[in-house]
C-alpha cells in the first residue's frame, strides 16, 4: 500500500456525514473491535497465567484494582480530552482542539512518573489492602513492581486512543490495538515459559506491546495522518484549556477510583469467605464481564465522537438521532452476550483453570453478574450522552452507581449476613438498581432534548478563550 493510500485509509471520518447510522457503524465497529481485542488480550493473558497455577491467578486478581486506578486516571483524562476535542471540532475550532490534545499528552508523562513512584513506595500496603494473602503477596508484589514501570506507557496509550477516536479515526485505533494484542500473545508464552520469567513474564510482555503501540501513535501524529496536529509547543497550561477537560475528566476518574475501592472490598470479602479460590473464581468472572463491557464501551466511544461534534455544532436533531441508534445497538449486543455467558458458564470457567472449585465459583459468579448485564447498554449510552452535554456531575453519578455507590453498601452489609452468597448478591443488586436509576434519568433527559438545546461552551475562538 502506497503512502497516499495509507493516508486515505487512515483518514478520519467526516463527523458531518448525513448518513448517521452508517457513520456510527464506521466509527463504532473499529472501536468495538479494538477494545474487544484488548479484552481478549487480557483474558488470554490470564489463560497463560492460569497454566502456571491458581495462586498466580489470585495474584494478578488482587493487582487488578491497582491497574483499575491507573486506568481510571487515564480514562478520565481521555474522556475529558475526547469530549472537549469533539466539541471544539464541531464548533469549527481545530486550533483549540490541537492545544487541548497536546497539553494533556505532555502532562501525562510527569503524572505517570509520579504514579509509578507512589506504587513502588506503597506496593505492599496496597496489595494487603486489596486482599492479598500471605501466600499470594510475594507473587503479587513482584508482578506489581514490574507493572508500575508501565504506568506512563498506559497513560499515553489511553490518551492517544481517545484522541484518535475523538477526531473520528477509530480505524487507526483498532489496528493499533490489534497489533498490540498480536504482539502480546506472541510474547506471553516466550516470556512466561521459554525465558522462565513466570508471572513477571506476563508483565514484561504487556510493557513491550505497549511500547509498540505508542510507536505507531507517534508515527500517526508525527506524520499528521489525522486531522489533529500534536506538538509539545502547542501545550498551554491555562485554565481555559484545562477546565473543560477536568470538568469531565475528574468526575470520571473519581468514579473509576470508587470502582477500584469497591473491587478491593469485593476481593477482600471473597478471600475472607472462600480464600484464594473465591478471589480467583470471581476474578475469572469479572474478566468475562469486562470482555462483554468493552464492546459496548467501544461502540459508545465511536458514538461519543458523533455526539460531542453534534453538540458543539448545535444540532439537536442529529444528537437525539445518534443517541437512539447507539441505544439500539448496545442494548442488542448486551442482551445476546449476557444470555450466552449464563448458558455457557461452566465451559467458560473451565477454560481458565483445571481447579474444579475455582471453575464452579467462576460459573456461579457469571450468573449473578451477567443477568443484569443485559441492561448495560442503557447505562453506558446515558453516560456518554451526558458527557457530550458537559453534564459532568450527573454523568459521574450514573457512572459511579453500578461499581461504587450502589455496590459498596451491599458489600458492607450482605456478606456479614450471608457469607460468600452475600458477595454474589451484591454483584447482582448493584447493576439491577443502576438500571432502574438510569431508566428514570434517561427518560427525563429525552424530554429535555425534545424541548431545548443549551448554547455550547465552545462559542469563542482559541485566542479569546486563552486570553
Amino acid at each position: 500500500m502506497s503512502m497516499k493510500s495509507k493516508r486515505a485509509y487512515f483518514a478520519p471520518e467526516d463527523l458531518n456525514d448525513p448518513a448517521l447510522a452508517r457513520l456510527i457503524f464506521r466509527l463504532g465497529l473499529p472501536a468495538v473491535a479494538g477494545l474487544s481485542i484488548n479484552a481478549v488480550h487480557h483474558t488470554i493473558n490470564m489463560v497463560f497465567v492460569g497454566m502456571i497455577g491458581s495462586q498466580e491467578i489470585a495474584a494478578i486478581t488482587v493487582v487488578l484494582p491497582i491497574l483499575m486506578m491507573i486506568g481510571a486516571i487515564g480514562e478520565g483524562l481521555g474522556v475529558g480530552v475526547a469530549t472537549a476535542v469533539g466539541r471544539a471540532l464541531g464548533s469549527g475550532q481545530p486550533e483549540r482542539a490541537n492545544v487541548i490534545a497536546s497539553t494533556f499528552v505532555v502532562l501525562a508523562i510527569p503524572l505517570g512518573l509520579v504514579m509509578t513512584g507512589g506504587i513502588l513506595l506503597f506496593k505492599r500496603e496496597l496489595l494487603v489492602l486489596f486482599g492479598a494473602s500471605e501466600v499470594v503477596l510475594p507473587l503479587a508484589e513482584h508482578y506489581l513492581s514490574i507493572v508500575a514501570f508501565s504506568v506512563t506507557l498506559t497513560m499515553l496509550q489511553i490518551l492517544s486512543d481517545f484522541i484518535a477516536i475523538s477526531e473520528g479515526n477509530t480505524r487507526f485505533s483498532m489496528w493499533t490495538l490489534i497489533g498490540c494484542f498480536a504482539l502480546n500473545i506472541i510474547l506471553d508464552p516466550i516470556m512466561i515459559f521459554w525465558f522462565g520469567f513466570g508471572l513477571a513474564g506476563a508483565a514484561v510482555a504487556t510493557m513491550l506491546s505497549q511500547m509498540a503501540a505508542l510507536a505507531a501513535y507517534f508515527i500517526y501524529f508525527h506524520r499528521r495522518l489525522g486531522t489533529l496536529h500534536l506538538a509539545a509547543r502547542f501545550a498551554a497550561i491555562r485554565v481555559a484549556v484545562l477546565k473543560p477537560v477536568l470538568m469531565i475528566g475528574l468526575p470520571t476518574t473519581v468514579t473509576s477510583m470508587l470502582s477500584s475501592i469497591s473491587f478491593a472490598v469485593l476481593f477482600a470479602f471473597a478471600g475472607l469467605y472462600r480464600g484464594d479460590i473465591g478471589i480467583a473464581g470471581i476474578g475469572i468472572a469479572m474478566r468475562i464481564l469486562t470482555l462483554g463491557m468493552l464492546p459496548v464501551i467501544g461502540l459508545s466511544l465511536g458514538g461519543q465522537a458523533v455526539l460531542s461534534f453534534a453538540w458543539g455544532a448545535r444540532n439537536p436533531k442529529r444528537f437525539v438521532a445518534a443517541v437512539n441508534i447507539l441505544l439500539k445497538l448496545t442494548s442488542g449486543f448486551a442482551v445476546i452476550y449476557g444470555i450466552s455467558a449464563v448458558i455457557l458458564r461452566y465451559p467458560i470457567g473451565a477454560i481458565f483453570t483445571n481447579d474444579a472449585e475455582i471453575a464452579d465459583v467462576a460459573a456461579i459468579t457469571i450468573v449473578f453478574t451477567h443477568i443484569p448485564f443485559i441492561f448495560f447498554g442503557l447505562r453506558q449510552i446515558l453516560v456518554v450522552l451526558l458527557q457530550a452535554q458537559e453534564r459532568a456531575r450527573l454523568a459521574a453519578f450514573v457512572s459511579a452507581a453500578q461499581n461504587g455507590l450502589l455496590l459498596l453498601p451491599p458489600l458492607l452489609v450482605l456478606p456479614r449476613l450471608l457469607g460468600f452468597d452475600g458477595v454474589l448478591a451484591s454483584l447482582f443488586l448493584a447493576p439491577a438498581l443502576t438500571t432502574i436509576l438510569s431508566t428514570v434519568i434517561f427518560v427525563g433527559v429525552q424530554r429535555q432534548l425534545r424541548g431545548r438545546l443549551p448554547v455550547p461552551v465552545f462559542n469563542r475562538t482559541v485566542s479569546e478563550r486563552a486570553s
